[in-house]
């Protein structure tokens, strides 16, 4: 996508002018690793082979690149640099289980004797699938029926953090005479799923999911069916003034793990003597993501305009195949006692 900086920007400043500096080499890392107890169960049958044991370690490495660049010393104090980064690499990250991190390592050499020094800094690579508050942001229409029960979402294909809240669109049609929407929760749930890969191709653990508190919603009396309702949930996001103990992460996909979201609908129904209405359950995928740093305005997520930017969100467009990676460090694979 156009909008997407792939070049790290930097210097290197040199205090000490009197030496005699002969080379500098840059050299950019990057790494993801996964360390995990799983369920042998779920593990392919070539790992599998102790049955007695109810877990295993799997515990891998992988490079995801090594760019280098020389510099030139020509006497000034500060020289400033670039280096062009792929721009299939997935974000840093450290997960319970898994991680994703980058750095920068500067060799320098200097004297008639070639003496060496090194420097190493930690970078975080960041991936944002809204440029900026002005992104206008697709709906998705879902429609369906069930027997005597009809409705139309349209949910949003992605939401800002910034925003702080997601808001939906729903519209439904029931037959009175049998039932009415009682209430209507709205929820959103982060699925963490890890990868590993074997000779046999690459293989998902059962993902991990957990749910943020629901809101309630409650239809008006005497709505009518073509009537549109706005059902909303906030996002669970830590403040310098309100802290919470599990906020949101954006949308995260790398060699080992896979971070998405889901928005879960439940409607529940009126207590009909002559019918048992049971509750609705729908699940809607949705794009958690942020702005990038210089973009401090929170504007509305969705807004239109002659500024507006539309935004691709098919993913993952940035993904290679993780088929055809090639582990630096094989995985290796020890039981873990019940």
């Amino acid at each position: 996508m156009s909008h997407i900086r792939t070049r790290l920007m930097g210097s290197v400043t040199f205090n000490d002018l009197k030496l005699k500096w002969n080379r500098i080499t840059l050299q950019f890392i990057g790494k993801a690793g996964l360390d995990i107890q799983a369920p042998v169960s779920a593990l392919p049958r070539e790992l599998a082979q102790d049955e007695t044991r109810s877990t295993m370690r799997l515990d891998s490495t992988m490079s995801l690149c090594k760019i280098e660049k020389e510099l030139i010393f020509t006497g000034e104090k500060v020289i400033e640099f670039g280096l062009h980064l792929p721009a299939t690499l997935p974000p840093s990250i450290k997960a319970k289980h898994a991680y994703v991190e980058y750095t920068l390592v500067a060799n320098f050499s200097a004297g008639t004797f070639f003496k060496k020094y090194r420097i190493q800094r930690s970078v975080t690579l960041c991936r944002h699938y809204l440029p900026s508050p002005s992104a206008m942001i697709p709906c998705i229409e879902y429609n369906n029926a069930r027997e005597w029960f009809e409705w139309s979402a349209e949910v949003p294909k992605a939401v800002a953090i910034e925003a702080s809240e997601v808001v939906i669109a729903l519209r439904w049609s029931v037959e009175k005479e049998l039932v009415e929407v009682d209430r209507i929760e709205l929820a959103l749930e982060e699925v963490e799923t890890y990868r590993f890969s074997t000779k046999s191709g690459v293989h998902n653990l059962p993902p991990m999911i957990s749910r943020f508190p629901a809101t309630t919603y409650d239809p008006p009396a005497y709505s009518g069916n073509s009537e549109t309702h706005f059902i909303r949930t906030p996002l669970p996001i830590s403040t310098p003034v309100h802290k919470v103990a599990r906020p949101v992460r954006s949308h995260h996909f790398d060699p080992f793990l896979d971070i998405s979201h889901r928005l879960r609908l439940v409607i529940h129904f009126t207590a009909n003597p002559t019918l048992r209405a049971e509750p609705v359950t729908l699940e809607y995928p949705i794009i958690v993501t942020n702005y990038p740093a210089d973009q401090d305005s929170p504007m509305p997520a969705v807004v239109g305009g002659d500024e507006a930017v539309c935004v691709d969100f098919d993913l993952p467009e940035y993904t290679p195949r993780y088929e055809q990676i090639v582990t630096d460090t094989s995985s290796e694979a020890s039981a873990a006692e019940r």
